[in-house]
Formats: structure tokens, sequence, C-alpha cells
């Protein structure tokens, strides 16, 4: 599970400073007036990561908080190393029993089948759990076919990578940030331009960029290109 810093994209060492930038950037990113348009799936991952990112602002804005988060980071490795193994144990027991009748269940429960859940089971149906490894086998079976379906569902869509986008501009390349009336705009230039930026890489918005670039969401709201300055 991913932590409150990589939820915002920042180094556990940030200031208070740059990890609201970062927030503020995810709320934005995420707002649902840009994503009206987007796809149930986008909506959804785009809700999980607003929802992230709230619980990630309201820890870490806070001194106290933020240091007994990082406190817990810190004891997490230390308290999965040192988990007690799993206790054994050892009984024995006897007992007997008589009984008399006739009819099914003669015998009382010594005639009985342990059945493979360990509950215990009506002496006038035993024979019932001989069908058990069928029922098993068959929703095996079932969960197969279903599995095998949502693939091939899956297969027809178009994808969806924002690296195959038309238009959108590759890591590795380097631009000028235009300011336009429609917001920041990258311009491709050559690499060593005064002002210019490298593009570090390409990612869905509103997924985080690495630590250490800047987001520069484009105007189609659903791709985000991390950049640095090459000065």
């Amino acid at each position: 599970m991913a932590t409150h810093y990589e939820v915002l994209g920042v180094d556990p060492g940030a200031d208070n400073e740059t990890i609201r930038r970062a927030y503020v950037m995810v709320a934005k990113a995420t707002h649902p007036d840009r994503r009206r348009s987007d796809d149930p799936e986008r909506v959804a991952r785009a809700e999980e990561h607003i929802r992230l990112a709230n619980a990630a602002w309201n820890v870490l804005r806070d001194p106290a908080r933020r240091a007994e988060y990082d406190h817990s980071l810190r004891r997490e490795p230390e308290t999965t190393s040192s988990a007690p193994p799993a206790s054994t144990g050892t009984g024995t027991g006897t007992g007997t029993g008589t009984g008399t009748g006739t009819g099914p269940g003669y015998g009382g429960s010594a005639d009985r089948p342990v059945p493979p859940s360990g509950h215990a089971v009506p002496a006038t149906h035993p024979r019932l759990w001989r069908f058990a490894p069928i029922v098993v086998l068959l929703a095996v079976l079932l969960a197969i076919l279903v599995a095998s379906a949502y693939a091939t569902s899956r297969d027809g869509q178009a994808p969806t990578s924002s690296v195959a986008r038309a238009g959108t501009p590759a890591a590795g390349e380097c631009i000028l940030v235009a300011a336009l009336s429609s917001g920041r705009t990258p311009v491709p230039v050559t690499c060593g331009t005064q002002g210019s930026y490298r593009i570090v890489s390409v990612v869905d918005t509103p997924r985080p960029c690495p630590s250490g670039s800047q987001q520069l969401p484009l105007s189609d709201q659903k791709t985000t290109l991390c950049i640095q300055s090459n000065s």
C-alpha cells in the first residue's frame, strides 16, 4: 500500500510548502468538473486518488501527526521481522461410549466421517460430503470461464496508454512552457534552448510525477508531463 508521501509524489523529507503544493496539484487534477467526459473507470481512479490525497494532507500538514506517522513507517519493518511463530500444540484424550438402537446412525458419532471443514455434520447427512470435490471443481471451472470472458472483452477495447496518444511529447524531449489563455502549453524545442525543460516521463492524470520533477497537465485533462529544468 502506498504511503502518504507516495500518494502526493514527494520525498519523505520534503518541507511543508512542497507537500502543500503537491496536494493542491492533485486536488486540481482530480476535481470532478474536469472528469465529466471521462469513462467510469477513470472517474473511479480519480475519486480514489483524491480520497487518499486528502488523508495524506490531513496527516502531513500537522507536525505532531506527521512525526507520529513517520515513526510508524520506521517501526513497520521491525514489527514484521519480530512476528512470533505460529503456535503449535499437542493433545491426547481417550473416551468410550456405547449405544443401542436400530436404523440409520446406529453406533452414535463414532460412525460419522470427519468432514474436511472440521464442522460437525448430522449423522443423517454424512454422504453429502462425498460431493464436495465435485462442487469445488465446478466452482473453479466457472471462475476460469468468467476470467476468460473478461480477458476477451478487455482485448477488444482500444488501448489507453498515455504514451501512445498522438501529439503528446515523449519522455526525453525538450519543451518550452507557453502561457496561453487556455493554460500552460508545451512547445517542442531543441534541448539546450534557454529556459527549456526536459520531459522525464508521461503519466495519466492524476498519477504523481517522480520525485524532483514538476507536473504539467495537458489540455486534454487526461495526461500529465513530468518535467525538469535544463538550466
